[in-house]
């Protein structure tokens, strides 16, 4: 029973190990897309590109399904991969059509080769997500662990080409949504040959995508989990609502200056995303065998590690900040050390009840946190309105403080009721 325990821990400490290594990995390949704009082109391509995301992103989040949880989280295999992917791509096409008639309105004076590369790279890294999320499912950390890897360091090396050789945005960003598009297919090529050697049956996505039963089926997949796209777009929206009411008072160049202070939380959370990816499985499956006192410790633990990485980094903030900027962007951002150390505070509240949104992840309470995020975008919009105008881009970083203190009180209320609700019926 002993080498049961110990066997577990340690592949649960190297399945979070390689899942971070990989995130780590895609975050930098993102950074590395800002630092390549901000240093190789001007402020305002940078500004575009930022508009483009905070628009294009929360739509394909809004029309998800947090279907990345549902795969990780599905222990009695209700459906099979190829429905998950079926329900992805049918959410993904609808999401196409409806950006072919807002973008027009929304961002008329934006570059075209950043619109279409911005929907590619969205398009596909929601493909590579599903695929990884069933690779953790089946316990294949190491084979998306690697994918992603392999993507980020592809993505590196052409954005560093295109750009310090050609010196053309358009092909820089064109360059960008292919590697991305290249790798989604790669994704699925390796899911299919999990699934052939795991469950023993030949991959059908041909057949799915053609099915209308399987189109009846994701259908009644968004119907059941509709607020959980609501929920993860109000938590995208917490980086993105700060850039539109910057874009609105102070300018594009601003918003651009803004998102290179305010990744450091986005690049932060990608970590600790990966840390609660590589745990989900493992807390579904103590609940589901009712270790109940194995869930609440590992979850507290989890709390505390996402605290201690925000606190290291504000000190890190606080003595290095403006060195840190300068040396990786401008001289110009160098002077938004200030913020930085907001975003950092922001970031230490925010790591902390990440790791409860995984919990509830676990216990299959999808819709329920629809409730925080929900509370905290109501409240960062309003604290926006009120700071940014006079504030600028302290007060964004001030507003992502409050929504976030919001949301913690929310996130542990909602968890306490629920695991008490839970808890009894079992």
């Amino acid at each position: 029973m002993m080498k049961v325990v110990m066997s577990n821990k340690i592949n649960t400490i190297r399945n979070t190990g390689l899942t971070t290594c990989a995130n780590l990995a895609h975050a930098i390949a993102q950074w590395l897309l800002l630092i390549i704009i901000i240093k190789q082109f001007d402020d305002f391509i940078l500004g575009q590109l930022v508009l483009n995301l905070s628009i294009v992103s929360p739509l394909f989040m809004l029309f998800s399904f947090k279907l990345r949880s549902l795969v990780v989280t599905d222990y009695h295999n209700t459906y099979s991969f190829e429905q998950y992917l079926h329900a992805r791509v049918l959410s993904q096409l609808f999401v196409l059509a409806l950006l072919a008639a807002l973008l027009p309105l929304l961002i008329p004076q934006t570059m075209l080769s950043i619109t279409l590369s911005v929907i590619v790279f969205k398009t596909s890294d929601g493909i590579s997500e599903l695929c990884y999320s069933y690779q953790h499912k089946k316990q294949f950390f190491s084979r998306s662990a690697i994918s992603q890897i392999l993507r980020s360091i592809t993505t590196v090396v052409v954005l560093s080409a295109t750009a310090y050789i050609s010196q053309k945005i358009s092909f820089t960003f064109y360059s960008w949504a292919l590697s991305t598009a290249c790798f989604a297919l790669i994704d699925i090529y390796l899911a299919a040959k999990t699934l052939t050697n795991v469950e023993n049956r030949s991959f059908r996505l041909r057949s799915t995508l053609a099915s209308i039963q399987a189109a009846k089926i994701s259908l009644r997949l968004y119907k059941k989990y509709w607020p959980v796209g609501i929920s993860i777009a109000f938590g995208a929206m917490f980086v993105y609502i700060p850039n539109y009411m910057l874009e609105y008072f102070h300018g594009t160049k601003v918003v651009g200056h803004f998102a290179t202070i305010s990744y450091f939380l986005v690049a932060g959370g990608i970590f600790i995303t990966s840390l609660s990816q590589a745990i989900t499985p493992r807390l579904s499956n103590f609940y589901n065998e009712g270790k109940f006192d194995r869930f609440i410790k590992t979850t507290r633990l989890l709390m505390l590690t996402g605290a201690t990485i925000g606190f290291i980094g504000l000190i890190i903030a606080s003595l290095f900040g403006e060195w840190i900027l300068t040396a990786i962007y401008t001289e110009v951002i160098g002077q938004f050390s200030r913020e930085l150390q907001l975003v950092i505070v922001a970031s230490l509240v925010r790591y902390s009840y990440i790791f409860l949104g995984a919990a509830l992840n676990a216990l299959r309470c999808f819709n329920q946190q629809v409730i925080v995020y929900g509370s905290g975008t109501v409240t960062l919009a309003i604290a926006c309105l009120l700071l940014v105008p006079h504030h600028g881009t302290l007060g964004a970083g001030l507003a992502m403080i409050i929504a976030c203190v919001v949301e913690f009180i929310v996130m542990v209320i909602i968890f306490t009721k629920q695991w008490q609700m839970l808890t009894k019926i079992n």
